[in-house]
């Protein structure tokens, strides 16, 4: 039960904030007289006590009567709030009493400023506690973070070996399935690895030799080739002139012109008294750059002079002398040099018949 003193206190304080509000109104609802309360109102508007903020326009303009008016309806409307706040702490206190039964304890004097005080005490542990939550927060977050980071690398580093050893593993299984299938009598010693090491070698070298014999025939294949593609070409062209007299001379024959005949027969018989006065048994062409032609030096003896030509510029490069033990490269190196073919054979032949 709240001591009789205080409910005394109480009643006193609400019946003088009631006769000071009723004051206020009956002053208020008065005539102005601005120059009898001037001071007063110029020192009520420099502490600005009804709204209590720097943004007033009597604080901001405080000799202009003009918001002398409008200050007063914002004091009225201020102290009816005022009141209307007051009836409504009334009505709760006498509701608590109505339904405990004992009055409620008043506050005391300098109690409103320890609760203060201890409100910003603790109002300071809280600001301490917040940043120091936040501090750790932070700190958890940046932890998370490296966390994270070392999860992932080490999830990395897990799956390379776990990898590693699932190859372990297929490697043992492969070693042991190559012991079943070779025991240890059938297996290669050191000195017959080494061995079949050289034996391999020295194939690999046969083989790349052969390669390289191989590439380089193929190549002399290949200009060969293109060599026989021009020359069939030339022949093809030297075909066509050729059919396209014989065609001529047929003409001809038929209508009774014989005179291509009778050439014909001449240069043979002159080509077989050449090679009778010149001991020509056989001429033979080896290939594109070769000649070989037999001369018979005597009834038992015969002679072959193969003549070797330049296939870019077709001229005489060498000759070489079967049958016979003669000497001729002298007699090659000046037909070389001054590119006298018949001279070689006349030479050769001179002097092979006297030896004969």
């Amino acid at each position: 039960m709240a001591s009789p003193t205080a409910s005394t206190t109480i009643h006193s304080s609400s019946s003088t904030l009631h006769q000071s509000i009723d004051h206020l109104i009956t002053t208020s609802q008065q005539p102005l007289n601005l120059l009898q309360h001037r001071e007063k109102f110029q020192e009520r508007a420099l502490r600005d006590v009804t709204t209590n903020s720097n943004d007033s326009a009597m604080m901001l303009d405080p000799n202009n009567p003009v918001l002398v008016r409008e200050e007063m309806a914002a004091q009225k409307e201020y102290f009816r709030r005022l009141k209307f706040n007051y009836l409504e702490q009334e009505a709760k206190r006498k509701f608590l009493v109505s339904i405990t039964g004992d009055e409620p304890q008043g506050v005391q004097p300098g109690e409103n400023e320890e609760r203060e005080m201890i409100n910003r005490e603790k109002k300071a542990r809280l600001k301490a506690a917040k940043a120091e939550l936040d501090s750790m927060r932070s700190e958890a977050i940046d932890l998370a973070t490296a966390n994270a980071t070392k999860h992932a690398a080490l999830a990395g580093e897990l799956a390379e070996a776990q990898a590693i050893q699932k190859q372990v593993r297929d490697m043992e299984l492969e070693l042991a399935r190559i012991k079943a299938t070779h025991p240890p009598e059938e297996r290669m010693t050191t000195a017959r690895a080494y061995d079949t090491l050289d034996s391999q070698t020295e194939e690999m070298q046969k083989l790349t030799e052969a390669i390289s014999t191989t590439a380089t025939r193929a190549d002399t294949a290949r200009e060969q080739v293109a060599k026989g593609l021009k020359e069939v070409k030339r022949l093809e062209r030297e075909r066509e002139r050729e059919e396209a007299r014989a065609k001529e001379v047929r003409e001809g024959r038929e209508a009774g012109d014989t005179r291509v005949d009778e050439l014909c027969r001449w240069l043979t018989s002159s080509m077989a008294m050449y090679r009778g006065l010149l001991g020509i048994k056989s001429i033979k062409a080896i290939s594109d750059t070769v000649l070989q032609i037999t001369y018979g030096v005597s009834s038992k003896q015969e002679v072959t002079l193969e003549l070797e030509f330049d296939p870019s510029t077709k001229r005489f490069l060498d000759a070489n002398l079967i049958g016979s033990d003669l000497d001729i490269v002298e007699a090659a190196g000046i037909a070389q040099a001054s590119g006298d073919v018949p001279g070689l054979i006349a030479d050769v032949l001179v002097r092979l018949r006297p030896i004969a």
